[in-house]
């Protein structure tokens, strides 16, 4: 926090100056000047939150200090430092615009008392302009994510094409002629948000689409919409000599390289090389999605075992996963499932559209055990998702998929014990990379299951009391050592630095260093 002090005499200034205790305000900076004109320079290049101010200087005055200071809209609390001559006129004026005084000759306790009360209005005015910015922020995030919406629901082809979204794609930036589209497919996006991101997929969205945003810009315009988790749509409306779809190709890679160098995110991408309007974008994604298909994903074609060919079909281990159901052996169907994932990698090559056939079979078997079972779950939640093109993402999410039919029918679920081996774990590996998913494999329970039973027995969620026990030991550790602060994340299982900085300061209200600071000083 700054403050100016205006006043054309040095001494005045100066014995402001020396009378206060800056920093039990929390004032870090004094700046000063002898006349106004001087003032409006200092208070546009620091912007101080607060100024003491004469009213009779030579040059500009005080009073057109302040009306110059309320024509450009500081927020500057204005403390006006008053001698008996002047003093009525300059209270009324104050009282007109709701300013703070100080009467010549001042004593040191009443400079503190005003410049408390200024300083605990400079501070309210933050907290309210604060609220507001994160009101309208979270307002236009709202509509942003509801026009995502609307678009996504044309781009899945769910509603016809309408006049209406020509005025979506301007909304968004992008013209409704000439475009170019790219459909990309993240293939590791489950384990980021766990790994990386901490369960938060709001951010790793954020990290996404601003990376995309950085490289792109300079190209043209371009938007990123979200089909769902496994398939994003790219518009692109570049301009000049970027309009040829060679162009075109090398922008998308660089997109994806950048997201695979920043963020370890490994993408899948299909490029149409048609430029389309807006009543013809589907056309330019059906012919994407046929490029998709033909990718080759997973395999090993150095240590193939396996000739090219049919790839191996699930149904065939159809009578052994309904085993698993009857004897609820958990263990025995993760196994299972790995076998015929291991079978697919061997074969050398694999491309998108034979593990979209898995996918299909997968969810063919989830439906017969479903309604052999009676199942309450709705069909739509036991659904393996189509566009799945990570086999260990794969891989995983059908081995939670079964579990979770599994735990439905009350085979191989877990009672208040399990979820006190799982906080037992948390407490004693804290430090560790733990994910969701992570338990879910350790402990053989899917992951909504975990969630579920550990919030009905300590009614909060597993995250939450993961962050909880890392805070509580990084105050102990910031309190009571010297270890830096990187140093304190890394041992607490950030890799991220400015990470373990926002979550600490989210929940103490401070950063690390200030925290540190303020129990090293009291």
């Amino acid at each position: 926090m700054k403050v100016l002090i205006v006043d054309d005499e040095e001494h005045v200034r100066e014995g402001i100056d020396l009378a206060v205790d800056w920093e039990k305000f929390g004032i870090s900076e004094r700046l000063q000047a002898e006349d106004g004109r001087q003032a409006l320079d200092l208070l546009r290049l620091h912007k101080p939150a607060i100024m003491f101010c004469d009213m009779c200087m030579p040059g500009m005055d005080g009073t057109e200090l302040l009306r110059q200071l309320r024509e450009e809209c500081f927020d500057t609390q204005v403390i006006v430092v008053s001698g008996h001559d002047n003093y009525q006129y300059t209270r009324a004026a104050i009282r007109a615009n709701g300013l703070d005084y100080l009467l010549k000759p001042f004593s040191k306790r009443d400079l503190e008392q005003v410049l408390e009360q200024a300083v605990t209005a400079w501070k309210n005015r933050e907290i309210n302009l604060l609220e507001e910015r994160e009101t309208g922020f979270k307002i236009k995030r709202a509509d942003a994510l509801v026009d995502e919406q609307k678009l996504a629901a044309y781009l899945k082809g769910e509603s016809a094409f309408h006049e209406g979204v020509r005025g979506l794609l301007y909304k968004v930036g992008l013209s409704s002629e000439r475009l170019r589209v790219a459909l990309i497919l993240p293939c590791n996006r489950m384990d980021l948000v766990d790994r990386r991101f901490k369960g938060d997929r709001e951010l790793f969205v954020f990290a996404v689409n601003n990376i995309a945003h950085e490289t792109l810009r300079a190209y043209g315009a371009h938007y990123l919409c979200r089909l769902d988790d496994y398939q994003w749509i790219l518009l692109t409306d570049l301009t000049g000599s970027y309009r040829s779809a060679l162009e075109h190709r090398r922008c998308m890679e660089k997109v994806t390289k950048a997201w695979r160098e920043i963020l370890g995110l490994d993408a899948l991408i299909g490029i149409s090389d048609s430029e389309a309007d807006a009543a013809g974008i589907l056309g330019a994604i059906g012919e994407a999605r046929s490029a998709l298909l033909k990718s080759e994903i997973g395999g090993d074609s150095a240590r193939a075992e396996i000739a090219p060919g049919e790839p191996p079909r699930l149904t065939d281990q159809q009578f052994l996963l309904q085993t698993t159901l009857d004897t609820g052996n958990k263990a025995y169907a993760a196994e299972i499932i790995r076998a015929f994932v291991r079978k697919l990698r061997q074969r050398g090559t694999l491309r998108l559209k034979d593990l979209q056939a898995c996918t299909i079979e997968a969810n063919l078997l989830l439906e017969r055990a479903s309604r052999l079972m009676h199942s309450s779950k709705v069909a739509a939640d036991l659904l393996m998702p189509l566009w799945i093109s990570n086999l260990n993402e794969w891989e995983r999410t059908f081995i939670q998929h079964w579990w979770t039919l599994m735990e439905e029918q009350g085979q191989g679920g877990m009672g208040n014990r399990g979820v006190e081996a799982i906080r037992e774990y948390i407490e004693r590996h804290f430090h560790e990379d733990l994910s969701l998913s992570f338990l879910s494999e350790r402990f053989h329970f899917s992951p909504q299951y975990i969630a579920k039973k550990f919030k009905e027995l300590y009614n909060t969620t597993v995250m939450t009391a993961l962050t909880e026990l890392r805070m509580d030991k990084a105050r102990s550790l910031l309190q009571f050592t010297d270890k830096p602060v990187s140093e304190i994340a890394n041992s607490l299982g950030y890799d991220d630095e400015n990470y373990f900085g926002k979550v600490f300061k989210k929940l103490q209200g401070v950063s690390p260093l200030q925290f540190r600071k303020q129990h090293r000083d009291s």
